[in-house]
């Protein structure tokens, strides 16, 4: 054998071996997104199987009811909630706080302001949805204590995700999903399925929920983290950096329902509001990825080249699966509504197409602005979110009144397509002195 062959036959080695200690250091990471995905495969499955039940058993104008009786606390959550939850992952990630800490400061946050927005919400809510439920005005009501018990489970599981234990935050997204779909199967055979079972059903699984995860944090060991005396501040500056950018994606991804609640009839709005629940299984693919990202992203604060892995990876997933899924349901939209939901719901099939094009966008822009958060660059991932969440009130005020849900339908693509580049944008920019 030649000294040549020998040499190539060392590089050959070399190289393979390379490419095998690079494969074995990306395994960890790989398994924390094929975890998630699965969880988020499960989660999605469990959604869809109550979101038909919910359809064909209520019908278009019950599933506009419900959506309209969900949607306005779930706001008044994320209003009161200034970004908290992103605040508590990112604390926990790197090291401000300990959980106990974090989970204390979550109970006092949510006795001073989500028992009193619960209150107020229900006082007022007769008012506020008379058009969807005239003759049944107190119904809405029923679900005021959702806002208490929705702000403290998500900032007791937002510990969980930062401290990177995706087993227990999976646990408690998928008792949530699970029971849920059970409550509601069980309900349809019964007979007893309604409006109000519903919302009840709701309740009770929160509230389940949050004694679990607060046994949970308080088995984490007390000294975990360094305590941070500027925690609340700390807390606060980054919630509100994150509350804004949360708000204008609630806006981009609500609002429209929220208006047409306030203006068009419950069948209409159950029309929209199927659509919207299938275009936003497309929102699978990016959820997979972004909270495993966020925080693999912040617990890597310290080297860049590993933050940088970590947004390739997920931008070639976004780009391989999500495009084309996209594209799939937009061609076979009319006929998947109608074997799903039913001809009555044939509407929603026809708003499906514009819908599904638009969330394709939308996930795009949470994976990016979720690679921004845990970069650190709150506020970068705020811009986006704010340039759509401005196209989309302003959309809305223009559209709704003459156009209705096909209105809504095209100022979310047209919201959603700004919000995309101007994320990617971001990103770019935010990468590039690391590159300089």
């Amino acid at each position: 054998m030649s000294t040549t062959q020998l040499g190539v036959e060392v590089r050959s080695e070399t190289l393979v071996q390379k490419v095998l200690n690079r494969t074995r250091s990306a395994l960890p990471h790989l398994r924390d997104y094929a975890q998630n995905a699965s969880v988020e495969v499960t989660l999605t499955i469990l959604g869809f199987v109550s979101g038909v039940l919910v359809a064909r058993s209520l019908g278009p104008e019950g599933r506009g009811r419900f959506a309209a009786a969900v949607l306005w606390p779930t706001w008044i959550c994320l209003i009161i909630s200034i970004g908290l939850q992103h605040a508590f992952a990112y604390a926990t990630g790197v090291g401000w706080a300990s959980p106990r800490r974090l989970s204390r400061f979550a109970t006092r946050y949510t006795l001073a302001l989500g028992l009193p927005a619960m209150i107020v919400y229900w006082a007022v809510s007769p008012n506020i949805l008379r058009r969807q439920f005239h003759g049944s005005e107190w119904i809405p009501g029923v679900f005021a204590p959702f806002i208490a018990l929705s702000l403290y489970t998500g900032l007791l599981l937002a510990i969980f995700q930062g401290r990177g234990d995706f087993v227990l935050w999976n646990k408690g997204r998928l008792f949530r999903n699970g029971v849920w779909t059970a409550a509601v199967l069980l309900l349809a055979l019964s007979g007893f399925l309604s409006v109000t079972t519903l919302l009840l059903s709701q309740l009770f699984i929160l509230a389940v929920l949050g004694l679990f995860l607060r046994h949970s944090v308080e088995k984490i060991s007390p000294a975990e983290s360094s305590e941070d005396p500027l925690l609340v501040p700390k807390l606060f500056k980054y919630g509100l950096a994150i509350y804004l950018s949360g708000l204008a994606y609630t806006v981009n991804q609500q609002l429209d329902q929220l208006l047409l609640s306030l203006r068009v009839t419950p069948s209409e709005l159950g029309q929209y509001a199927a659509a919207a629940t299938l275009a936003n299984i497309l929102l699978l693919i990016p959820t997979s990825i972004g909270p495993v990202l966020f925080s693999k992203i912040a617990r890597s604060h310290a080297d860049k080249s590993k933050q940088h892995s970590q947004i390739r990876i997920a931008v070639l997933v976004i780009s391989v699966l999500l495009i084309p899924a996209g594209t799939l349901v937009a061609l076979t939209a009319p006929s998947i509504t109608t074997l799903i939901y039913g001809p009555e719901f044939s509407e929603a099939g026809r708003v499906l197409r514009v819908l599904a094009v638009a969330v394709v966008f939308l996930g795009s822009g949470c994976t990016l602005c979720d690679s921004l958060r845990g970069y650190g660059k709150p506020m970068y991932a705020t811009y986006g979110a704010a340039l759509g969440a401005t196209i989309t009130v302003a959309g809305l005020f223009v559209t709704l009144p003459r156009f209705g849900i096909w209105g809504a339908a095209w100022v979310s693509l047209a919201a959603y397509a700004s919000m995309g580049f101007a994320q990617a944008i971001l990103v770019v920019r935010a990468l590039k002195p690391a590159h300089s």
